[in-house]
């Protein structure tokens, strides 16, 4: 395995840069400075950036100047797309966020998150420089901010509308999203199959260009944004799903990047999921990159055998999808754990790479995990690319 990750990693390369999406956000109506080319770029006038460093005159240190390049919605606006924050409109609930369905004035469905009522620690001025930071974070495979409204204790964050759901809602059928799934889903022509009570299922190439597309997500978190970000929930409900099946990263914790706020939430709350959470989590109580990785490696895990992370359903020595699956990711094993709802409609040389490479992810040393980059390639150039004429 490691003559073929390294011979894997030494031959891989990578594709053209994204696009941004500078398009309208539905009756959001921009405000503000106009986006630069580099959405990264220091945007601070030049004459202030001279005096932040101290000057060479010895002169004040000017305020930090902090802009969101998202538009604030009017609560009156938040409230009448929502109904209120009607009960109706909720679809879920978190750890820090209740979420709601809306449909804004100009018709665009989208998703409205009240935050939980901050604490003392929780100031304005750190919202407002984490928002700074996510409002200008851009990407094809990373779910965009919209819109933002404070007003006094209420904090409410607008994001796009994953018009097919979550992974998870595919892949577990927690959801009645699944009927609204196209039928080339379904289709056995098209590498699926009919689950139970007539469930679609993802085909394998559909399943490979949702992790390809996680995979840059988080990529483009890690090393591209300035500054960079750790996700630190990734798992398949943060996985959403757009049109053609492309997946987009959603759902990171603002608030869980500001130093201050991470030294509360160590204390008073739980980073990540259950069944997710990389190993040096529990030690430390800290997460890095590399623990989005060993999470990223149980959604691959989810992705090739269609089973949760934790199932306490099943017998005892298979309800850890890490403890069961990963002794099986051989080459003469890997068929007894891909998902039996795939049938034989995949490739057994495609799955046991993309084992292979959940298995990289989830090393118990997070030193020896790649990083977002190295994977989304190995994914692109082992198992995407040489896999063009497969279902």
């Amino acid at each position: 395995m490691g003559r073929w990750w390294a011979s894997a990693k030494k031959r891989v390369f990578s594709d053209g840069g994204d696009d941004e999406d500078d398009g309208n956000v539905g009756c959001f109506s921009r405000i503000g400075r106009k986006l630069s080319r580099n959405p990264y770029a220091d945007t601070t006038d030049p004459e202030k950036r001279k005096g932040q460093g101290g000057g060479g005159d010895g002169g004040p240190v000017a305020e930090e100047v902090l802009t969101v390049e998202v538009p604030e919605v009017p609560l009156r606006e938040v409230n009448e797309i929502t109904a209120c924050f009607s009960g109706e409109k909720l679809i879920g609930q978190g750890s820090y966020a209740k979420v709601y369905r809306a449909t804004t004035r100009g018709g665009r469905p989208a998703v409205v998150k009240r935050l939980e009522k901050p604490s003392k620690h929780a100031s304005n001025v750190v919202f407002f420089r984490q928002l700074s930071v996510a409002s200008r974070l851009r990407h094809d495979n990373f779910v965009r901010l919209l819109g933002y409204t404070i007003s006094n204790d209420l904090r409410v964050l607008v994001y796009e509308y994953a018009t097919m759901g979550t992974l998870h809602d595919v892949l577990h059928g927690d959801r009645e999203v699944l009927g609204g799934l196209p039928a080339a889903a379904a289709a056995p022509e098209q590498g699926g199959a009919a689950g139970g009570g007539g469930r679609p299922v993802l085909s394998w190439i559909h399943r490979v260009n949702i992790a390809l597309d996680a995979a840059r997500g988080l990529e483009y978190l890690h090393e591209l944004a300035r500054p960079a970000v750790t996700h630190k929930d990734v798992r398949s409900t943060n996985v959403l799903l757009f049109e053609g099946f492309r997946a987009k990263i959603a759902d990171y914790n603002m608030f869980s990047q500001a130093a201050d706020m991470a030294r509360l939430n160590r204390s008073t709350h739980t980073l990540g999921s259950f069944g997710y959470q990389a190993p040096e989590y529990a030690m430390t109580g800290q997460m890095t990159d590399k623990s989005d990785v060993y999470s990223f490696g149980i959604v691959l895990l989810e992705l090739l055998t269609g089973r949760k992370p934790l199932d306490r359903t099943l017998p005892q020595g298979q309800r850890s999808l890490v403890n069961w699956a990963t002794p099986m990711l051989t080459e003469d094993r890997v068929q007894e754990c891909i998902d039996p709802k795939l049938g034989d409609q995949y490739p057994p040389a495609g799955a046991l790479k993309l084992g292979r490479i959940a298995v990289q992810c989830l090393q118990y040393d997070p030193t020896f995990r790649p990083s977002m980059g190295t994977v989304a390639r190995v994914i692109n150039y082992a198992v995407l690319r040489d896999q063009q004429g497969v279902v």
